[in-house]
């Protein structure tokens, strides 16, 4: 065995992998937010509170924040992570947040701060990712990855929803972004089993880099995103129940079908994607779910206007 190969088991051994268990027998419908890319600006934080407020109105399970929860070029400091988790603790439904780029990948610019990327992602799991539950007044219990608590699972009426660390921006050189790469390809391929074993009616993958589609079904992908393209279209293609996957990083709000098999290069049919509004073109989605309906997600779009 290699030292990259023990490392892995050791990864594989730390994981969370409780199985999901007691499925509704008959799921009812439900809807939940997803945004991210916000707040670049303090003008925009402001506009994230009237995005949570309404939120707070509609009857959502629980919201997904994509991940961004600050500019690229401002400052990574303790003291922006305080006032984030004051914000979005503030959500009146669960909230569960992503690791975005901007937050940890970037923060080694001198308008950042220079501080070292994996110094800034431990400081974000201890503050945000620290517990066995999510964000917000009331709080959704969540399964957490051993090694890598950003990487989290959860289930609601029958669907499985899942959250991967994958950043927009490269991650730095070194043994420690090779263990986080593995451990979240993991963590997919145990969800996708999750899934198939334990009857999930469908699965919602939500990360927060845009992995650039188009250029995996091309046949040219980007490095970077190779492994992760190639293992959601396969886990896709063998559960072949509905998935959605959810991301954000290129701010252009959409809904489609991007995924190809690359054995085939056919459209993978059963899955959806939607990316989220991000700065400054701000806004939230609400996603209906219907487990018992084909296709089972539908998408309400909720643009905001900077005054």
């Amino acid at each position: 065995m290699t030292m990259r190969d023990g490392v892995i088991a050791l990864l594989l051994a730390l994981t969370l992998t409780a199985p999901v268990s007691g499925q509704p027998a008959d799921p009812a419908p439900f809807s939940f937010a997803a945004w991210g890319d916000v707040p670049y600006s303090r003008v925009e934080r402001d506009k994230a509170l009237d995005m949570l407020a309404e939120q707070a109105a509609l009857p959502l399970a629980f919201s997904i924040h994509i991940g961004d929860i600050k500019s690229g070029g401002s400052l990574c400091d303790d003291a922006t992570f305080a006032d984030r988790q004051a914000l979005l603790d503030g959500s009146s439904h669960p909230l569960i947040l992503l690791a975005g780029d901007n937050e940890w990948t970037d923060c080694a610019r001198a308008s950042a701060g220079r501080f070292a990327p994996h110094e800034r992602l431990d400081a974000l799991r201890a503050r945000f990712f620290a517990t066995g539950e999510s964000l917000g007044q009331r709080r959704l219990a969540l399964t957490r990855q051993h090694c890598c608590a950003e990487n989290v699972r959860w289930s609601h009426q029958g669907v499985l929803f899942a959250a991967l660390n994958v950043s927009g921006s490269a991650l730095p050189p070194g043994p420690r972004s090779a263990q986080l790469e593995d451990a979240t390809l993991h963590w997919l391929d145990d969800t996708f089993a999750q899934a198939q074993t334990g009857g999930a009616q469908a699965l919602v993958i939500a990360f927060h880099a845009n992995p650039a589609f188009a250029d995996h079904a091309k046949g040219t992908p980007r490095p970077r995103y190779r492994a992760l393209l190639d293992r959601l279209a396969l886990g896709a293609a063998r559960y072949a129940r509905p998935v959605l996957l959810i991301h954000g990083d290129t701010h252009r709000y959409r809904v489609d079908q991007p995924l190809h098999d690359p054995r085939s290069g056919a459209v993978l049919d059963n899955v959806m994607r939607l990316e989220t509004h991000g700065s400054p073109w701000l806004g939230w989605t609400r996603v209906k779910v219907d487990p018992a309906a084909t296709p089972p997600f539908s998408f309400e779009a909720r643009p905001q206007w900077l005054d």
